[in-house]
C-alpha cells in the first residue's frame, strides 16, 4: 500500500469520526419514560398552597399592588379595608408537587418541589412522612433561603412492597403564609 493510500485511508477516517461526532452532538439524548399513571413504581402529586390572608401586611400589600398579584384582593383593597376571606381554605399562592419512586433493592426516592406564584420564598417549614411495612419516619424541611423554587428530597431503605409518602406545613412568601393542602402518593417498591 503507498503513502497516499494510507493518507488518504487515514484522512477519510479522520473525517468519519468528525462526522459520526457532530451527528451525535447534534442529535437529542435518548429520554428514559416517564412514569405514567399506570407505572406503580413511581407516583407524583401536585397539591395547593393555600394562603392565610391574614397574614398579609400592608409592605404585602404594597408588592401585590406593583406586581399585580391577586391573592385575598391584596391588590386592589385600600389598607385600611379588609381583605377577602370568603375562599375555604383560602386562595392558591402556589403549589408543592411530591414525588415517590422506586429505585430497587427496597430503596425509595422521595422528592418535593414548592412554587410560589405570590413573589419569592421567604421561609419553608415542610414534613414529608413516609411509611411501608418497615414502619415509618418524618423528614422536616426547613430553610429560610429566598428562592422562587425549593426543592429537596431524600432516598430511604423501605423495603419491598407497598410505601407510600404525604407533604405538608407551610411557606412563607413575599406576601402570605401559605399552608400545603395535604396529599399523598402510594407506589410499589421493588
Amino acid at each position: 500500500m503507498g503513502v497516499r493510500t494510507i493518507s488518504a485511508s487515514l484522512g477519510a477516517l479522520a473525517l468519519a469520526a468528525i462526522t459520526t461526532a457532530a451527528l451525535l452532538a447534534a442529535s437529542p439524548a435518548p429520554t428514559p419514560p416517564a412514569a405514567g399513571p399506570d407505572d406503580p413504581f413511581a407516583a407524583s402529586v401536585a397539591t395547593a398552597l393555600l394562603a392565610d390572608c391574614s397574614s398579609i401586611t400592608g409592605k404585602a400589600r404594597e408588592y401585590a399592588r406593583i406586581h399585580s398579584i391577586d391573592l385575598c384582593g391584596a391588590d386592589i383593597t385600600p389598607d385600611d379595608q379588609p381583605l377577602r376571606t370568603e375562599a375555604v381554605g383560602g386562595e392558591e399562592c402556589g403549589s408543592v408537587t411530591l414525588t415517590m419512586e422506586s429505585r430497587g433493592g427496597g430503596l425509595a426516592a422521595i422528592d418535593w418541589r414548592a412554587t410560589s406564584t405570590t413573589g419569592p420564598i421567604e421561609r419553608i417549614d415542610i414534613d414529608v412522612w413516609y411509611s411501608s411495612r418497615n414502619g415509618g419516619a418524618m423528614h422536616r424541611f426547613s430553610d429560610a433561603t429566598p428562592t422562587l423554587h425549593a426543592s429537596g428530597g431524600a432516598v430511604e431503605l423501605l423495603d419491598t412492597g407497598v410505601a407510600g409518602a404525604t407533604v405538608s406545613g407551610t411557606v412563607q412568601t413575599f406576601t402570605a403564609t401559605c399552608r400545603i393542602a395535604p396529599s399523598a402518593v402510594r407506589i410499589h417498591v421493588r
